[in-house]
């Protein structure tokens, strides 16, 4: 693809072509979000300038189909204001990390009408300070006995979680070994660490064995961070193996447990549960955000991590504790997805299902082993052509164009819930079908359709 300054040849230098775009725009068909990072011009904000013509093409050709308002709870179906229109529609959600279904439980929902009138809305002050409660204390004993860990600490985000935790411990002389497909959060962490970031390729045992023995004369301290399930491709890492191979170089061993939690595991506990290695991983990180259905994040590990990240890690004692009510309604989400085995087992009775018949008409779902079902488009336009069509038959989904996946590998990323009922997945398959026939992205595929 060229560059955004070689296709405007009639203009150089660099600076003039800012106002020149304002003022004639551009063709969106030709470019992608990773054609505006890099923008040289003396104008710090020329880069917003030409981006917000590109939106302006993609909105004009209906395919800006992000931040999409919902007008109704997160469930199996939505009400939608549509950006082409301005009307309220009702859609089949296919596209929300609410895997079973707890932000709208019953339960979930009196436990936070509770606590607010308890506690107010807010917390008040940083969790250092004056903004821990009781019901925070509450939630980290909960979560590390989830994970088999001896302590939790809880953020304000997921994002910052992952940030704060690398942040803390690791320092100069030390490194840090990531999947290549590791999460934004665990990258930026290591960024902005003190120590060196290093790579393996993607849940390659042999590949980390090769930059743990690069490294063990260089460095101090060796931190590994993987994913569970990988947001992307809905994989599951290699933990064993890792663990394995992480202790032959003394090094210790962090998973993001995101798209773990709840789908994975005896009824849900993760990945460490999926393998029958509770209580043996070094760091465990999750979100609340997901199938506990709220929003934060936290860490589980020893006591002694633990305590040392309450007063190391910037992004807990510089931000405000998450809301009392929050942490009530994760709570009661917890007890249910401990309680209800059926909703787990709905889950995996609709991703099998979703799974098997997305293969049986020829979409490319890769290796996906969780609620996360990618399927391969591989052309960001096309993409874009296809997401405006699906949108238009009533399903939400999540259109994952470069560069938040590699160049061809552009994809629509499913997401399943354990409340979809059987009426959602057979609609959404016939559009999936029925488009994707609109496009000839199908592939052949050997396998009687799923009953």
């Amino acid at each position: 693809m060229e560059s955004l300054v070689e296709n405007v040849p009639d203009f150089s230098p660099v600076e003039e072509y800012s106002e020149e775009c304002s003022r004639v725009g551009i063709n969106s068909d030709n470019y992608s979000l990773a054609d505006f990072v890099e923008f040289p011009d003396k104008d710090l904000f020329a880069k917003a300038k030409v981006f917000w013509k590109f939106m302006e093409d993609i909105n004009r050709k209906g395919f800006g189909t992000y931040r999409r308002p919902l007008a109704s709870a997160c469930k199996n179906r939505v009400l939608v204001r549509d950006g082409t229109t301005g009307r309220v529609k009702e859609m089949i959600m296919m596209g929300s990390n609410n895997y079973l279904g707890l932000t709208s439980h019953p339960k979930v929902i009196e436990a936070a009408r509770v606590a607010i009138e308890k506690y107010g809305v807010g917390a008040g002050s940083v969790p250092l300070l004056a903004g821990t409660y009781d019901i925070h204390r509450e939630l980290e004993l909960k979560l590390a006995k989830l994970k088999g860990c001896e302590d939790a600490i809880v953020f304000s985000s997921g994002y910052v979680t992952n940030l704060g935790c690398i942040q803390a411990l690791v320092k100069r002389g030390d490194v840090a070994i990531i999947d290549r497909l590791a999460h934004a959060s665990i990258i930026d962490g290591c960024m902005l660490s003190g120590g060196v970031l290093r790579t393996f390729k993607h849940s390659d045992v042999m590949s980390l064995n090769g930059v743990l023995e690069r490294a063990k004369n260089q460095y101090n301290g060796k931190l590994i961070v993987v994913d569970g399930v990988y947001s992307m491709d809905g994989d599951i890492a290699p933990l064993p193996e890792i663990l394995e191979v992480a202790h032959e170089y003394d090094a210790k061993v962090m998973i993001d447990e995101a798209h773990a939690t709840g789908v994975i595991g005896e009824n849900g506990r993760g990945t460490p549960s999926h393998f029958k290695m509770e209580g043996k991983i070094d760091i465990v990180a999750g979100t609340l955000s997901k199938a506990l259905g709220g929003i934060g994040g936290f860490i589980a590990s020893s006591r002694e991590v633990v305590n040392y990240l309450r007063y190391y890690t910037r992004s807990f004692f510089f931000s405000s504790n998450l809301p009392p009510v929050v942490a009530a309604s994760v709570l009661a989400a917890i007890e249910v997805m401990e309680n209800e085995p059926k909703l787990h087992q709905n889950l995996w009775k609709n991703i099998r299902y979703m799974k098997e018949n997305l293969r049986y008409m020829g979409f490319d779902t890769r290796n996906s082993e969780s609620a996360v079902i990618p399927v391969i488009i591989g052309d960001d336009l096309t993409l874009r052509k296809m997401s405006k069509r699906i949108h238009e038959e009533g399903i939400y989904l999540n259109a994952i164009p470069y560069p938040a996946v590699p160049k061809g590998e552009s994809r629509f990323r499913l997401t399943i819930m354990a409340t979809h009922t059987q009426e959602d997945l057979d609609r959404t398959l016939e559009v999936m079908e029925k488009v994707g026939r609109e496009f000839g992205v199908l592939k052949p595929y050997p396998q009687a359709l799923v009953a």
